[in-house]
C-alpha cells in the first residue's frame, strides 16, 4: 500500500484537516448515529481496516474552529452511505457507528446517560470522571486542553451514574473496554482516587477491562497505594500523562502542571510497570503545540527506556481551550513521529498493539498503532 492512500494516512489527514459537515445532515447524524457531541464539534468517523480481519478504525475527529472550512467534508449518497470527499473528488468510504439505544435512558437520577459517558469507537467507552479542573478554576489551564468542554457532558457526574452506564452499555453489547480519565482535583489523589472508586463501582457491576488516565502524585506511597487498588478493581491498563517533554515550553504552555518534574513522572512509570507489567503503561503526549521534534524523540526514547510508551496525539484545536486558534500538526509531521516511535518501542521489545484497554487499544485519537499493524 502506498502513502497516499494508506488507513494511517487518511486517519492523520482526516484529524488534521477536521471534518466539514453540512448542516442538512447533522440532525440525522445526531438521531440516529453515535454523534451526541456533533454540535459541540466532535465525532467519530471508521474507516474499513485494510485486512479482512481487521474490523473498523475508529477515528475521533475535534473540528474546533477549523472544520467549517476544511477542503475535507462528509457527503451522504444516494444509496443511503456516508463518504468524505476532498473538494468534488471522493477521498474515502467511512462507516459510521449507530446511535447506542443507552444514550436515550436516563440514570438513576434523571441524567441522560449520553451526558455521562460515550462511545469513541467500536466497543469502546470513555468518560471523565472529574470534569471540572483546578488549574482551570484559578485561571491557570493546560493551553491546549479543553477538558470542561470535552463533550455535551454532565459536568458534576456521580461515580454511580458512570458505573450505571457502562453497565448499560455493557449488557446492550456496544461497551468492551472503557477509559476512565479525570481532570485535576484538589484531592490528595488528584483525581485517581475518584477514578479507582468508579472503577471499583464498575466492577461491582460488570467485569470488563479498564484503562485509568492521571497525572502524577507528589506522594509516592499514596500513588502506589491506589494504583494497587485500581489492579483489584479491575483497571489493566494506566496512562500517566505528561503531555510535553519539551523543558523549553512546559512551563508556558502548563503553568502548573508544567512544574511537576520530569524526575516525577519516571518515578511513577515505574511504580506502574511494577504494577501493571510490560505493554500496559503509557504516557499521552500532545504533538503541535510548539514544542521541537527532537525533544519528542529524546522523550520517547527516555520512556521506553523504562518500559513506557507514548501515544502521540495530534493537538486538535478545541473550542473552549487558550489555543482554539493555533494550527493543527500535519499529516506529514504526525506521520513520520509516529513511525519513528514505533521503531523505538521495537528496540526495547515494546508493543503497542497489545494493550488491553481504553484509548491506546481503541486507537481513535491517534493513528500510532495504525502506523504499527499497516505502515505508512
Amino acid at each position: 500500500m502506498n502513502r497516499s492512500d494508506s488507513i494511517a494516512r487518511k486517519k492523520a489527514e482526516l484529524q488534521s484537516r477536521g471534518v466539514r459537515i453540512p448542516p442538512e445532515l447533522v440532525d440525522e447524524l445526531v438521531t440516529k448515529y453515535n454523534a451526541p457531541a456533533l454540535k459541540s464539534g466532535r465525532i467519530v468517523l471508521c474507516l474499513e481496516s485494510p485486512r479482512k480481519d481487521g474490523g473498523l478504525i475508529s477515528v475521533f475527529i475535534v473540528n474546533g474552529k477549523r472544520g467549517a472550512k476544511s477542503p475535507l467534508h462528509m457527503v451522504r449518497t444516494k444509496s443511503g452511505k456516508y463518504e468524505i470527499w476532498v473538494d468534488d473528488k471522493k477521498y474515502t468510504d467511512i462507516t459510521l457507528i449507530p446511535r447506542p439505544r443507552f444514550y436515550d435512558r436516563l440514570t438513576g437520577n434523571n441524567t441522560p446517560m449520553s451526558k455521562v459517558a460515550v462511545i469513541v469507537g467500536p466497543g469502546h467507552m470513555r468518560s471523565v470522571v472529574n470534569q471540572i479542573c483546578t488549574y482551570h478554576q484559578v485561571g491557570k489551564p493546560c493551553k491546549f486542553c479543553a477538558v470542561q468542554h470535552w463533550w455535551e457532558a454532565s459536568l458534576e457526574k456521580a461515580m454511580s451514574q458512570i458505573a450505571e452506564t457502562v453497565e448499560a452499555g455493557v449488557k446492550e453489547g456496544v461497551v468492551e473496554h472503557v477509559s476512565l480519565t479525570t481532570a485535576t482535583t484538589n484531592s490528595r489523589g488528584r483525581g485517581l482516587d475518584d477514578v479507582v472508586d468508579t472503577a471499583r463501582l464498575i466492577q461491582s457491576k460488570v467485569k470488563l477491562p479498564l484503562m485509568a488516565e492521571f497525572e502524577p502524585l507528589s506522594d509516592s506511597s499514596l500513588l502506589e497505594s491506589l494504583l494497587q487498588e485500581g489492579r483489584k478493581a479491575g483497571i489493566t491498563t494506566v496512562s500517566c500523562n505528561i503531555e510535553c517533554f519539551d523543558e523549553n515550553i512546559r512551563p508556558e504552555v502548563m503553568p502548573l502542571k508544567g512544574r511537576i518534574p520530569v524526575a516525577t513522572y519516571i518515578e511513577a512509570w515505574k511504580k506502574c510497570i511494577d504494577i501493571f507489567g510490560k505493554n500496559q503503561v503509557f504516557t499521552v503526549v500532545v504533538v503541535g503545540i510548539g514544542e521541537d521534534d527532537r525533544s519528542i524523540m529524546n522523550g520517547i526514547e527516555m520512556a521506553a527506556s523504562s518500559g513506557v510508551m507514548t501515544f502521540l496525539v495530534p493537538h486538535s484545536p478545541a473550542i473552549g481551550a487558550v489555543y482554539e486558534d493555533m494550527e493543527p500538526p500535519s499529516a506529514d509531521r504526525m506521520l513520520s513521529l509516529y513511525e519513528r516511535a514505533v521503531s523505538i518501542y521495537q528496540r526495547y521489545g515494546l508493543d503497542i498493539l497489545t494493550s488491553s484497554a481504553g484509548c491506546v487499544r481503541g486507537g481513535g485519537f491517534s493513528a500510532i498503532k495504525d502506523v504499527a499493524r499497516f505502515g505508512v
